[in-house]
Formats: C-alpha cells, sequence, structure tokens
C-alpha cells in the first residue's frame, strides 16, 4: 500500500505535536484520515476531529488543545518530510515496501519509523539485549561478552542506546566491526527524535551505530524523550527480537516493561543469573524463578532462537558428577583450584579458567550456595573447612 505525500507529511507533522501518541497516529494511518486531521489541527480546529479531541482529553497533565494548536502552527508539513530527507532519515509508512514485516505482524505497530542507517540486520535472526542504566561492571562487561559473539553468529544486536547495558551491548558491535570482524548491522531504537542523540553521552554511538546499522525511533526530529515515550518505545525492541535477554535489572524499571511487551508477543524471555545479594540482579533472578531461561553464555541464547546451537542437556558433557545446581565437579574444581592462590575477582577468575563470565558467574554462584566459597566486596576464597558446615 503506498501512502501519498500529503498523506506521509501530514503523519509525519502529527507525531510531532506533544498529544499525538502511537495509538492514535496508527488509527489516523489505517484510516487514511491523517490529511484531513492535520488540516483541522494547523488551522486550530483540532476539537472538530473526534480522534484528535479524544487524544488530548486523555493526556495526563495540563496539555491541552491550545497548546497543541500551537505547536501545529508554525509546522509546514511538505517542509517539515523534506528536512528529514535531507538530514539522511528515511521515513517508512507502514506498508511501505521497506518497513519491516516483523512490526507490521505487531500487536500495536507504529504508523511511522524514522530510521538513520539502513535496516539490513533485520533480514536475519535477532536478539534484544536490555538491561539497567546502573550496571556493575560484571554487567556491562557480560552485555558486551554476548552482543559480540552473538553478532559474529549473523545475529543482530537490538537495543535501546541507553546508559548501562544497553550501550555496553551496541558498543562491544561496534568494537568489533572497528576490528576488523564480521558482525551483524546492530539497531538501536530510541524515544526521541533522530537529531536529539539521547542520552548525550552516547552521542557518539548513536552515530557509530547508525553507520554500521541503524538507528530508528517513531517520532520525528525535535521530538524530545518524555518519560511516556519510553515504553512505547519497548514495544518495538520487543518487536523487533526473536528473544529477549535481560541482562541486569532491579525488580520495577524499563527493562521489566520490555520483558511484559515481549511476553505479550510470544517472544522468548531469557535472563542472566546474577548474584543473589545484588539490587541489579533482583528482577533477573526473579525472572528465572517465574521460568524464564537462564543465559550462561552465548550458546544458550542461540538455542533460543534456533540458530543452530545445541541445547545445555545435549552438549555431550557427561554430567554424571554434577549438582543439583547444575554445576558438575569438575567445573567447580577448576574454580576453586584458580582461588588456591589467594582471593580473586570475577574477571580474575575469567582469565585464570578462559571460561565466559556467565560460566564463571553460575560455577561461582554454585559455589557460594554450597558454602564452599565465601565474598568478600567483589573477591572470592575458599572457605575454611569446617566453617558453618563446609568441607562435608
Amino acid at each position: 500500500m503506498s501512502t501519498g505525500r500529503q498523506e506521509r507529511a501530514a503523519l509525519v507533522a502529527l507525531a510531532a505535536l506533544p498529544a499525538i501518541g502511537p495509538a492514535t497516529l496508527l488509527a489516523l494511518q489505517e484510516r487514511g484520515d491523517a490529511e484531513h486531521a492535520w488540516s483541522l489541527v494547523h488551522r486550530g480546529r483540532g476539537d472538530q476531529h473526534p480522534m484528535i479531541a479524544a487524544a488530548v482529553a486523555g493526556r495526563p497533565g495540563h496539555l491541552g488543545l491550545a497548546e497543541v494548536h500551537a505547536a501545529a502552527a508554525p509546522i509546514d508539513a511538505g517542509a517539515f518530510l523534506d528536512r528529514h530527507r535531507q538530514l539522511g532519515i528515511e521515513v517508512l509508512v507502514r506498508g511501505d515496501a521497506a518497513y519491516p514485516d516483523r512490526l507490521d505482524d505487531d500487536p500495536a505497530p507504529p504508523a511511522l519509523l524514522f530510521v538513520d542507517g539502513s535496516l539490513a540486520g533485520l533480514e536475519g535472526r535477532s536478539v534484544a539485549i536490555v538491561g539497567t542504566r546502573n550496571a556493575t561492571r560484571l554487567g556491562c562487561d557480560t552485555a558486551a561478552s554476548l552482543a559480540e559473539e552473538l553478532s559474529s553468529t549473523d545475529i543482530a544486536i537490538v537495543s535501546g542506546l541507553a546508559l548501562g547495558i544497553d550501550g555496553a551491548a551496541h558498543r562491544a558491535v561496534v568494537d568489533a566491526f572497528d576490528r576488523g570482524r564480521r558482525t551483524a548491522p546492530p539497531v538501536a531504537v530510541v524515544a526521541a527524535g533522530l537529531d536529539r542523540r539521547y542520552p548525550r553521552r552516547h552521542a557518539r554511538l548513536h552515530q557509530q551505530v547508525a553507520h554500521r546499522g541503524a538507528v530508528i525511533s517513531e517520532v520525528p526530529i525535535g521530538v524530545a524523550p518524555t518519560r511516556w515515550r519510553f515504553p512505547a518505545r519497548n514495544r518495538i525492541i520487543a518487536g523487533l527480537a526473536d528473544a529477549l535477554v535481560v541482562v541486569e535489572s532491579r525488580s520495577a524499571g524499563g527493562s521489566m516493561l520490555t520483558v511484559g511487551e515481549a511476553l505479550a508477543r510470544d517472544v522468548p524471555v531469557l535472563a542472566v543469573p546474577g548474584h543473589p545479594t545484588s539490587p541489579a540482579s533482583a528482577g533477573t533472578l526473579d525472572l528465572i524463578c517465574d521460568g524464564a531461561v537462564p543465559v550462561r553464555d552465548a550458546e544458550d541464547v542461540r538455542v533460543a532462537v534456533g540458530a543452530g546451537g545445541v541445547a545445555p542437556a545435549e552438549r555431550g558433557v557427561d554430567r554424571s558428577d554434577e549438582g543439583d545446581d547444575g554445576v558438575d565437579d569438575a567445573r567447580a574444581r577448576t574454580v576453586l583450584d584458580a582461588l588456591g592462590a589467594g582471593p580473586a575477582s570475577l574477571s580474575e577468575l575469567v582469565r585464570a579458567t578462559g571460561w565466559t563470565l556467565a560460566s564463571v558467574s553460575e560455577v561461582v554462584l554454585a559455589l557460594e550456595l554450597r558454602g564452599r566459597i565465601v565474598r568478600s566486596g567483589s573477591w572470592y576464597e575458599p572457605r575454611a573447612r569446617g566453617a558453618n558446615g563446609a568441607g562435608r
């Protein structure tokens, strides 16, 4: 279905207004009524269009039709559309040939997509990696490790370009590409206009992701990242993914909203287990308790998206000596031997064992729960035999 220039320009102009959310814009697009709605709003008569009036009435706060009319007055819809093209931003309307099939079939598809870069990364498998902005160093390292390894096997990484876990995942793919490693093009979904480069600390990362993959938004240039737009953005992240991996998350927050969007779309949810006393891992541990697939390494994620991996229970490992926690004695002994020379951090254990952070974390957590090792800050050491029943 082709959208004419005037209808397309009207959709873009309406999307720039503070009270017009994704649901209203989609309804206008599906009815082919954007041009009429924009004409009324631009002439200060938005109250004469029932969907515009309802959208403004339903928006919390003190925003009214007068503010919407004032925001619309200076906009020349045709020139505004052309400005995106001048900036190299592709404007896609649902129904365009280049509009992603994944979103076209979504229960809440965006009427518009603004694309800085190329959507080629969405032609194959994709995995969303998300997590808290207040991530630990270990969490960021884990996100980076997963993102680089998955991307190197033609799985595109989708995330939100936020601080913390999102940024770590995107940066790992960009850095791997710059080192000459073959990677799937990354995709970032943001909650502001593509000229806003939010958060500011990720302005350069935004540019790098767009150059190697794509940064996309459902709002036009100039639109600020207001709070309500982030949950709306999260549904697009979930809609573009074959699986969602939560690396670190508190019990509530944006990551958990994305989990809800993924579950509503039957997208598999996976979570990286963390330390049981760490607030940054409270949400991921809750997810695992509720049935999310635990992630030990990239292979677990590949299995979830059907990328040719071998399920953990079928990897040909002799698990006859495995404990109830899933960690076999050989792996436990490897970590205990590494701790024999003295206390060590997780990073040091990664270097000593040659394993991934996720694998080391799994064994360390199991040994803590067995009472074989103790933690002091970021350091781990064997528990003295006989203490609290350890060493039985």
